[in-house]
């Protein structure tokens, strides 16, 4: 019998990662956040505004309370970096007209923040509102596979095959994660087809692929995959991260990723 994964708390990880276009420096953070449902409404007082503590009814449903409470968790960690004279609970992060994520921070006007979350994990990137951002995480389910390739165009799924390895239901995790947050970066979600939002090229990085889109040239995306997850980072191409060579992926994503896949 396969191994039951050890209980665990609060499982959190943030770092600093700043981009990089022409001479810019665009500062940037990083955070991902795993816990139970009890944990994160024991740590919510410290982490939620008032208004945002108001949004939390109580006619959520379990799952969407741990969605809520992980996501709030680890955008307040990103933002703290780009924002550290202000607590957590100064920082508000309320929905827009489309249900988008606004950040409003004292004395600041240019911070925004991209979050997703599957399960029990949430993945949240602080950036400047100069550098569109989109992120998504997904963790894989069996019923899911006939939906996720519905999604996938003949030329994306010949790309995917020859050139990502392992099987068919993570290449199409990927192509999935990639076009969702390529979505979340152009601020539309999924209302619009996503045969808008195919790949060009798929370019196999290790535990992961890199994607250009057919219809927005002006960005590339990474998805890394640690079954049974699946994570993707949407940005402008000519963006880089800081001190990573060739469109590698962020070290810390990788490293990130793979630990909340052990913790089942």
């Amino acid at each position: 019998m396969p191994a039951t994964p050890a209980p665990f708390a609060l499982f959190e990880r943030s770092a600093l990662l700043p981009l990089h276009e022409g001479g810019r420096r665009l500062p940037c953070a990083l955070s991902m956040v795993a816990a139970p449902l009890a944990v994160l409404e024991g740590v919510a007082p410290d982490t939620l505004s008032p208004e945002e503590a108001d949004l939390l009814t109580d006619g959520f449903a379990p799952a969407r309370r741990q969605s809520f409470l992980a996501g709030r968790r680890a955008a307040k960690n990103a933002l703290g970096f780009l924002a550290p004279e202000s607590s957590a609970r100064e920082i508000r992060i309320l929905p827009g007209l489309l249900q988008q994520p606004v950040v409003h921070v004292p004395g600041r006007s240019n911070l925004q923040v991209t979050l997703a979350h599957a399960g029990m994990a949430a993945f949240a990137i602080a950036h400047p509102e100069a550098c569109p951002m989109g992120v998504d995480l997904e963790r894989a389910a069996p019923d899911q596979l006939s939906a996720l390739r519905a999604q996938t165009t003949p030329r994306e799924w010949a790309l995917a095959r020859s050139a990502l390895p392992g099987d068919d239901a993570g290449r199409l995790l990927q192509l999935w994660c990639l076009k969702e947050a390529l979505s979340k970066a152009l601020r539309c979600g999924l209302t619009m087809p996503f045969s808008l939002l195919e790949a060009r090229t798929l370019t196999a990085l290790p535990g992961g692929v890199r994607a250009r889109f057919e219809n927005f040239a002006q960005y590339e995306g990474i998805a890394l995959h640690a079954a049974p997850f699946c994570l993707a980072v949407v940005q402008p191409h000519t963006a880089r991260w800081e001190s990573l060579e060739g469109g590698m992926p962020p070290h810390p994503l990788r490293e990130w990723l793979g630990e909340i896949a052990a913790l089942g």
